[in-house]
């Protein structure tokens, strides 16, 4: 499927697919999160839903393995993540099964919908702090709604993050148990669509090489994060994408 709608596709939406992917990179780079939030609604204005969530499946997994190797402690990170990690499980699952089988103008409604969502959680959320006797059923929670969205829209993170944040981890093992989060989604999400017979090894190949453009954003993200408000930066990305996925629903609704 993704390998046909690139082999159609003209030189100037190749560009702007590239062009969008190293946009999403940059956001990473400028604030260390935000990259599938930024991509997917860009990329879902240019292919359609099913596409994106393709396109977009191995720079996932590829962007986020050194963060998530970063200082070791790889076990110990697992342990934590446990209860979130077995709650994705299902729900990836789920996700991507609504995501290859519901109408097209269906699936641009929902995805926009969960973007919407993601940006006003990521906007809006509170500072939370959970009691240590329910971070598993919670994480168990939050793990199976990040992986429905991640298998609809590849959006698993932002409500995990919230879950995690809620835990008063530290800057360093928040980065640390995201990234390691990121990497076992998108590893999943990759496995539930290349299961179907809709995604491929070929799909698999492109999907990698949509990777170079997102690190080449990230190189430059990293280089201006300094001379860049964060915050405001971070505010305005969430913003946009809100529009983004406004878009999205309006397009499913009335297209």
């Amino acid at each position: 499927m993704l390998g046909h709608v690139i082999e159609t596709a003209t030189p100037g939406l190749i560009m702007l697919l590239a062009v969008s992917l190293m946009i999403a990179g940059l956001v990473k780079g400028v604030i260390g999160v935000g990259m599938p939030t930024v991509a997917f609604p860009l990329l879902s204005m240019l292919v359609d839903v099913q596409t994106a969530v393709m396109l977009l499946s191995m720079p996932l997994v590829l962007s986020n393995i050194p963060q998530a190797l970063e200082g070791g402690f790889v076990g110990q990170t697992l342990r934590s993540l446990a209860p979130v990690l077995i709650g994705m499980i299902p729900g990836v699952w789920i996700g991507v099964a609504v995501l290859l089988n519901v109408d097209p103008a269906a699936a641009k409604i929902i995805a926009g919908a969960s973007v919407i969502l993601v940006a006003a959680l990521t906007l809006l959320a509170p500072k939370l702090q959970i009691n240590q006797r329910l971070i598993g059923p919670v994480g168990l929670g939050a793990g199976f709604c990040g992986g429905l969205l991640g298998g609809i829209a590849a959006l698993s993170g932002p409500l995990v993050f919230i879950f995690l944040l809620a835990k008063g981890l530290s800057v360093r093992a928040f980065t640390k148990e995201a990234s390691m989060f990121l990497v076992f989604s998108s590893v999943l999400l990759a496995s539930a669509l290349t299961s179907s017979h809709k995604f491929d090894w070929r799909d698999v190949v492109i999907s990698t090489l949509a990777t170079a453009p997102v690190v080449a954003g990230m190189l430059v993200g990293q280089k201006v994060r300094d001379a860049i408000p964060a915050d405001a930066f971070k505010k305005l990305v969430v913003l946009t994408v809100l529009l983004a996925g406004a878009q999205l629903v309006w397009k499913g609704v009335f297209a």
